[in-house]
């Protein structure tokens, strides 16, 4: 029984040991130095390949761009006060037209992002966090 608290106990210590919430002058640098690739989204299809291209964004400044499903996207984004917090503002796209389906996905994934009240790195994965959708998580990927 001691044994079996005991491995329960480092495998919590293990997977709580890679979930941080940076500060946010940290997190802006992190943020940064990568791309991200939104990889899971509560019970979305997330598009990439044949499904459309993969919604990928960047940080630099105090700004977010990249491509949300069917458009270019950019928003005013900051990280903080505290650790956690983050504000995303009301963002601009262009106006391509796509098939109704992926452009459904692109309003509501840019309603979620845009609400976002919290920021979590695990990792590999970056989760923005609000109160109205599931999380949206991002993974790490090289600059180009």
């Amino acid at each position: 029984m001691r044994l079996l608290y005991l491995v329960t106990l480092c495998t919590l210590v293990l997977v709580t040991g890679c979930v941080t919430t940076p500060p946010p002058d940290k997190m802006k640098q992190v943020a940064e130095r990568n791309r991200w690739e939104l990889a899971h989204w509560g019970n979305h299809a997330v598009p990439y390949g044949e499904d459309g291209e993969p919604v990928i964004f960047t940080f630099k400044d105090g700004k977010v761009s990249g491509h949300a499903g069917c458009n270019r996207y950019s928003a005013g984004i900051t990280f903080g006060p505290k650790a956690g917090d983050v504000t995303v503002s009301r963002g601009i796209t262009t106006r391509m037209a796509c098939e109704p389906r992926r452009m459904d996905f692109e309003a509501a994934f840019i309603r979620a992002f845009e609400t976002s009240i919290r920021y979590r790195l695990d990792g590999e994965s970056l989760s923005f966090e609000s109160d109205a959708a599931a999380p949206l998580e991002f993974y790490r990927r090289p600059p180009e």
